[in-house]
């Protein structure tokens, strides 16, 4: 008989910081970091998504250079909310 094997997810100790808001708001980050790897082929089709969403024309692109899209936006959120000013 064959066995199944199920991994489950790490567990994350509970951090109490700060208000209510900012420690439900650091679990859920937590969890997301701590989730399972998504497939291959989705993070594929993921990256071409956001490269379509956030492609811009070339000559408006050297008109207009303070009009650019910031994805590292969540991330400097993730890390302020994680690490606060020390980060």
């Amino acid at each position: 008989m064959e066995q199944i094997t199920v991994r489950s997810r790490p567990r994350v100790p509970a951090i109490t910081c700060g208000s209510g808001a900012t420690s439900s708001r650091l679990d859920r980050h937590l969890s997301v970091l701590g989730g399972p790897a998504v497939p291959q082929v989705e993070a594929a089709e993921a990256t071409l998504l956001m490269r379509e969403l956030t492609s811009r024309d070339v000559t408006r692109s050297r008109r207009s250079k303070s009009a650019r899209v910031s994805l590292f936006a969540p991330l400097r959120r993730l890390r302020r909310s994680l690490f606060g000013s020390r980060g």
